[in-house]
């Protein structure tokens, strides 16, 4: 299977933490940044790797899958009022308008439970972090987990620079880099393809045919059993 069911629902919640994240981030005396977004097993090597870059009314974030095959692309713009879903295995982009309250209320009504314990400072990639326990029971479509981690939060940022899961795996930004951030960055290439829908984006009219041929073809499918559930969902970024 080209991604697993956890991973799809991380991407759905990492899409309104983001922005939640967001709110607070551009109020941080680090309005303008880059950085690498890498995975690492517990013995260290690196898992997976992508890049986020914030602006105050822009976000970025790039990701690939845990097998690295294909990738996936995520736009928001505050400015206007526009998200995009792109897929560049086979260069398809799905269109929504950019609700952030219901962003947050997804965000938020998918953390059934949280608790926090402050365990001091630390500097993390230099940068001076709060260092806190978390334990968190989130639920999204059905799918129920709990969680127990440590997180370093930069003031300067007003987000995560690490974060480590209680298996040991460790997500944290790497390469901080303050400055502007080219606009192409924030567009979608000219050559993409408008999707009509999120599965039309990533599964495209033939789904099964193309599972066979994901290794080499580099696209982006989705899990089985998880077509139908989208389908019914209502989210922000429409069907």
């Amino acid at each position: 299977m080209f991604i697993g069911k956890r991973w799809w629902v991380l991407c759905l919640i990492v899409m309104s933490v983001m922005l939640v994240s967001a709110g607070s981030a551009y109020a941080g005396k680090i309005k303008n940044f880059s950085a690498d977004q890498v995975t690492l097993a517990p013995n260290g090597k690196i898992q997976n790797k992508g890049k986020i870059y914030i602006t105050p009314e822009k976000i970025r974030t790039e990701m690939r899958s845990p097998q690295g095959k294909g990738s996936m692309i995520m736009i928001m713009r505050r400015d206007l009022n526009l998200y995009w879903m792109l897929n560049p295995g086979d260069k398809k982009y799905f269109e929504r308008p950019l609700n952030e309250k219901e962003w947050e209320s997804m965000a938020k009504g998918a953390i059934k439970s949280k608790t926090e314990k402050d365990l001091g400072t630390e500097t993390i990639n230099g940068f001076k972090c709060r260092k806190k326990s978390v334990e968190m029971v989130v639920e999204v479509m059905g799918f129920k987990s709990k969680s127990r981690s440590v997180v370093w939060i930069s003031k300067k940022l007003d987000m995560p620079i690490r974060t480590k899961m209680e298996d040991g795996n460790v997500t944290e930004l790497r390469n901080i880099k303050k400055g502007r951030q080219s606009k192409k960055l924030f567009e979608v290439p000219g050559d993409y393809t408008k999707a009509g829908n999120i599965m039309e984006t990533f599964a495209g009219a033939d789904r099964e045919a193309k599972e066979e041929k994901e290794e080499s073809s580099g696209g982006f499918a989705l899990p089985k059993g998880l077509t139908d559930k989208l389908k019914g969902l209502k989210l922000p970024f429409g069907d």
